[in-house]
């Protein structure tokens, strides 16, 4: 959302970012990947399919990254789970390609 705008030149912008929010239910966990950054910390990410409660339950893979070490507490095939997300596009070899990345994960009962 643009707030104000000065000058010809000088832009004075104010961003609002959405809250990207899905609730569902974990159908499937995807083969872990494991690695070390260059300064020597472990890493991990968690791939995840789940089904959201919308009217048409429709499916999304979404991911969960720890820059130090294992993820804490990761959900199960099961759980019942709202998701946070952001969604960030890679370029590889003039394809581009979304990836849906956790923030946050609340367990639902």
């Amino acid at each position: 959302m643009v707030t104000n705008i000065r000058g010809q030149f000088n832009y004075n912008l104010k961003i609002r970012y959405m809250a990207n929010k899905a609730s569902g239910r974990i159908l499937m966990e995807l083969p872990i990947k494991r690695g070390t950054t260059k300064n020597g910390k472990d890493w991990e990410k968690r791939e995840y399919v789940m089904e959201t409660n919308e009217r048409y339950q429709t499916k999304m893979k979404f991911s969960l990254y720890s820059w130090d070490g294992p993820v804490d507490n990761p959900p199960k095939v099961g759980d019942k789970i709202e998701i946070s997300f952001s969604v960030e596009a890679k370029e590889n070899k003039g394809a581009w390609y979304n990836e849906v990345k956790a923030y946050g994960i609340d367990t639902q009962e």
